[in-house]
């Protein structure tokens, strides 16, 4: 009598879910099918190998009943429309196939009704340009702007130094080697360049002896008026040791140098 009553519950329970409306829930959102009973051997979902199944399945509960078991199996769509629930379940002993029995469920896009539809999207000004990118361009400028900076700022520094010390003149560089002369302490080296620096002067300011050999310009110049002097005191401290000369007389001799 037991066994008729439990018979007679289940069929009824399948009548009334096969009558009733078909499961639905919205793409994405969970669908919890409870105390589902299916007649047969134990069943476990299909293992999903592909992305393209359209359902996931998750057995949240199972408990044995008569002839079968009650499952309560959690529901997930990934694309609209109508499924069949056995298609995508298979016998726990099986590796392959799935299930003869029939649970239909629905999987629908559309919203619940009484949902407010979305506000309409006003236009607003677009957002001023900036960020990183206008910083990049900031520090750029900055740093191009210290660069021509520096070289400009060493360019002056450098012509400041220049005009502070300028090239010395030819006065000021046959003077030293006139003391030494009139001093008797000129060594080979210094009597050789103070005699270019003399003839090499005369040579630009007298061009009758630009092109003649050393000895015929010395010659030539110990006869000219400005050369002579300087020239003919020379040989006089080279040749004779008791000459003394004062400074203002150095001088003097230089005078036709400055110029």
């Amino acid at each position: 009598m037991k066994n008729w009553l439990l018979a007679f519950l289940a069929f009824l329970f399948a009548t009334t879910h096969l009558l009733g409306e078909t499961p639905t829930q919205r793409v994405g959102l969970p669908l919890l099918l409870e105390d589902l009973y299916l007649k047969g051997p134990l069943l476990e979902p299909v293992p999903r190998t592909t992305r393209e199944i359209p359902l996931m399945l998750r057995m949240v509960e199972v408990k044995p009943a008569q002839d079968g078991f009650r499952y309560t199996i959690e529901v997930q769509g990934l694309d609209a429309g109508d499924y069949n629930l056995g298609e995508f379940l298979r016998e726990a002993q099986s590796e392959s196939g799935h299930s003869s029995h029939q649970v239909p469920i629905t999987i629908t896009t559309a919203l619940p009704p009484g949902l407010p539809r979305p506000a309409e999207l006003q236009p607003k000004p677009l957002p001023r340009v900036g960020g990183y990118r206008a910083l990049l361009w900031v520090l750029g400028l900055v740093w191009v702007s210290g660069l021509v900076w520096v070289l400009f700022a060493g360019r002056k520094n450098a012509n400041s130094t220049a005009t502070i010390t300028p090239e010395p003149t030819l006065a000021e560089r046959l003077e030293p080697l006139l003391k030494k002369a009139s001093q008797e302490e000129l060594n080979t080296d210094e009597r050789a360049r103070l005699e270019r620096l003399v003839l090499g002067h005369w040579r630009k300011k007298v061009p009758e002896v630009a092109n003649l050999p050393t000895s015929e310009s010395l010659a030539h110049l110990r006869k000219h008026p400005e050369a002579s002097p300087l020239l003919l005191q020379l040989e006089r401290w080279l040749h004779s040791r008791d000459s003394a000369v004062s400074d203002e007389e150095i001088q003097e001799l230089l005078t036709p140098y400055r110029s």
